[in-house]
């Protein structure tokens, strides 16, 4: 392995926050890594362990991972022929730019994953699981922006991912008909679910329903949700 400590000066020179990390190893030798970044307190570490790996704190640096063949073509596919730093490691490809939001810690679509504060990626010329991560292409720093394709993308798959994640109270369940996913309450859903079964069917959303709950849902309001109001109205 070339000098550890040649890298780690090239690096840091070029703005970079450089971790020591242990030997054929994805974790750092020096505690509290990801809170608080000393230059001097991490060369000292690579002089006395020379056969360290290496380590990029991410936060003002943003790591894009792909970690198929499929989600690496869409990554590729969006940047084109952007120049930025990009490497391979034993089971990945990495492309390196500035976080587009201080906010990102961690996202992943699919095998597309965005990893920023609070994490680490280790750096060629590492060794891991017996294989060498390489540098895949000849850039030079700074490093730059994402690309406006590739931001786009970031954006609208965790918009949309925002918008799967249930809030406080509500469930998700399927329409019995066209069985696409919703968002309920949870007390509406009791609400409904006791009105549909007074009709003698399965919950449906309100684009495939074709019967009219109010009448139901009051019966249900003034006579609670035992088993005998039930019984009482559908005899």
């Amino acid at each position: 392995m070339d000098s550890i400590l040649r890298h780690f000066d090239a690096l840091t020179n070029h703005g970079l926050k450089i971790i020591p990390l242990r030997e054929n190893s994805k974790i750092p030798l020096c505690s509290n890594w990801n809170k608080k970044w000393d230059h001097n307190c991490a060369r000292i570490k690579i002089k006395k362990y020379p056969n360290s790996n290496i380590g990029l704190l991410l936060g003002e640096i943003i790591d894009v991972e792909g970690d198929s063949d499929e989600a690496n073509k869409i990554i590729i596919d969006l940047i084109n022929d952007y120049p930025h730093p990009i490497y391979r490691s034993y089971k990945s490809i990495h492309h390196l730019f500035l976080t587009p939001d201080s906010s990102l810690r961690h996202f992943r679509w699919n095998n597309i994953e965005f990893r920023g504060y609070g994490h680490q990626s280790v750096l060629p010329p590492s060794q891991a699981h017996g294989v060498d991560y390489k540098w895949l292409k000849s850039f030079k720093f700074p490093v730059p922006s994402m690309p406006d394709e590739l931001l786009s993308f970031l954006n609208s798959k965790r918009k949309l991912k925002s918008s799967r994640k249930l809030k406080t109270g509500h469930i998700r369940l399927r329409c019995f008909s066209c069985r696409k996913i919703n968002f309920l309450h949870r007390k509406r859903y009791d609400l409904e679910l006791c009105a549909f079964k007074l009709l003698g069917k399965n919950w449906q959303c309100h684009d495939c329903r074709n019967v009219d709950l109010r009448n139901k849902c009051r019966i249900i309001r003034a006579n609670g949700y035992s088993e005998e109001a039930f019984a009482k109205h559908i005899s």
